[in-house]
């Protein structure tokens, strides 16, 4: 009789099990159904999120503050290798503007002139214009353009874009460097807290495996229970080497990033605000956009100053026979014009090649902001059904852990067969993992949303000159 209650029991808790399975398909489903359709509704929608990454993680005694959290990315930030380059380019720049300020300013030369005959087959008396006296002689001259048609003011205008762009791309470089070193840090704290988890769950069902072949030995239960229930166990430990070599590798990518020897410090517990009258910015990418059309209207111009005249002063000052006792000398200067008077189109061709180039350029900020639109959609409506799902996850795993001791306490007293225990041991750990994923999920998409609005390094209090 008590065996029959039993067995209508486990058959309850199977049926909650499938049923457990369908939620978690809608639900995936209602995900990414509320993904795409995000476009739509986000600007109808009063959006207003307050909560805490991984305060589903009650199962953890061990985690980081915010300010452990960001101060331990913020140290590691500075000594990656992007962002060495990128200062470097940074510095690039600024030299440049400064080398383009001083075009401006007139250019000394200095010069000698040793000339002399070393064989000579003229007749001097019938040939006077051929020849030419020895000369040993030294020249400073000084050269002050004053108009080149605009090229020195708008090299000055594109040097300065192409700083502001450098500072860009740093902030750019460093953003992205938050946004990898938290999925290194996190990756590799989920990975090795499932691992560990389902390693108890594997040592909570081994004793059974020895039990079960005792009962066969015995003829107490069929042979084919034993074999359906080994094929249940195989698959759960393969379960786990999987979960094995990730864990591995996103340690090894820890220790690769942050270079210090892994060890599990516990998941960061970080306040997921963004109150519903939030200002929308900017991305990196549409400012580069921006820069580099601007960059491009100075490229037009440089390129009509080619062919434009160009006028300026120019002096010398010669001293002659420098090597002899002799004090011969004179200063010469005046103005100088050029200007081209026909190149047969190849100027136009030119000036119509750097104008393409820049409408180009302007139509790429369209496409760019179109992008961003669709960006910052997805990403608030990504952190919006994370933080709806989190709190439904987390009660259908609690349900899963409740039922799989419950089992597990009903296998101990009346003998029957654990096949359902290794069901819900594999279901538990399914649903620890996606619960993990999801609160990952949140943490991640909240500081893509402060990175695409240019907020990220800020909120991290890092200060970039």
């Amino acid at each position: 009789m008590n065996l029959q209650k039993f067995n209508h029991f486990a058959d309850l808790i199977m049926n909650k099990f499938i049923t457990l399975k369908k939620f978690f398909m809608i639900l995936n489903l209602f995900i990414f159904t509320f993904s795409l359709s995000a476009e739509n509704i986000i600007d109808k929608r009063n959006f207003d999120i307050k909560s805490i990454s991984f305060s589903s993680s009650e199962f953890s005694t061990k985690y980081l503050d915010e300010e452990s959290y960001l101060n331990f990315i913020r140290d590691h930030i500075f000594v990656q290798p992007e962002f060495k380059f990128a200062s470097a380019v940074q510095n690039e720049k600024r030299l440049l503007l400064r080398s383009a300020n001083r075009e401006r300013l007139p250019i000394i030369t200095g010069r000698v002139i040793n000339d002399e005959i070393i064989d000579r087959k003229i007749n001097d008396f019938s040939s006077i214009r051929k020849r030419q006296d020895d000369s040993f002689d030294a020249v400073a001259e000084i050269n002050q353009p004053l108009y080149q048609g605009g090229k020195i003011n708008s090299e000055i205008r594109f040097a300065r874009h192409q700083t502001n762009n450098s500072k860009i791309e740093k902030r750019l470089t460093t953003s992205n460097l938050i946004l990898e070193a938290n999925s290194i840090f996190i990756q590799a704290m989920i990975y090795d807290y499932i691992y560990n988890y389902a390693l108890s769950l594997l040592e909570n069902l081994i004793p059974f495996k020895e039990k079960m072949k005792n009962r066969v030995t015995s003829g107490a239960i069929d042979p084919a229970q034993y074999a359906l229930f080994l094929a249940r166990l195989n698959k759960f430990q393969s379960s786990i080497y999987t979960l094995e070599a990730k864990a591995k590798t996103n340690s090894t990518n820890f220790e690769n990033t942050f270079n210090q020897r892994f060890m599990f410090m516990g998941f960061p517990k970080i306040p997921v605000i963004i109150e519903n009258n939030f200002q929308l910015r900017d991305s990196f990418n549409l400012s580069l956009k921006e820069n580099q059309y601007l960059s491009s209207i100075e490229n037009v111009k440089i390129t009509k100053s080619e062919y434009r005249p160009q006028f300026g002063i120019k002096a010398r000052y010669t001293e002659y026979d420098v090597n002899k006792d002799i004090d011969d000398s004179d200063i010469r200067g005046g103005l100088y014009l050029t200007f081209p008077i026909f190149d047969f189109g190849r100027g136009r061709a030119k000036i119509q090649a750097s104008q393409a180039r820049s409408d180009a350029a302007k139509i790429e900020i369209d496409i760019e902001r179109k992008s961003d639109k669709v960006n910052e959609s997805s990403i608030l409506s990504m952190i919006e059904s994370s933080n709806k799902a989190i709190k439904k996850i987390k009660d259908a795993f609690n349900d899963t852990k409740t039922q799989r001791k419950i089992i597990n306490e009903r296998i101990m007293l009346t003998g029957f067969s654990p096949i359902t225990l290794v069901e819900a041991s594999e279901n538990e750990l399914s649903q620890l993992q996606i619960l993990l994923e999801t609160e990952f999920t949140l943490l991640s998409k909240f500081y893509e949303f402060h990175h695409q609005n240019q907020s990220l390094i800020n909120h991290f209090k890092i200060d970039l000159q």
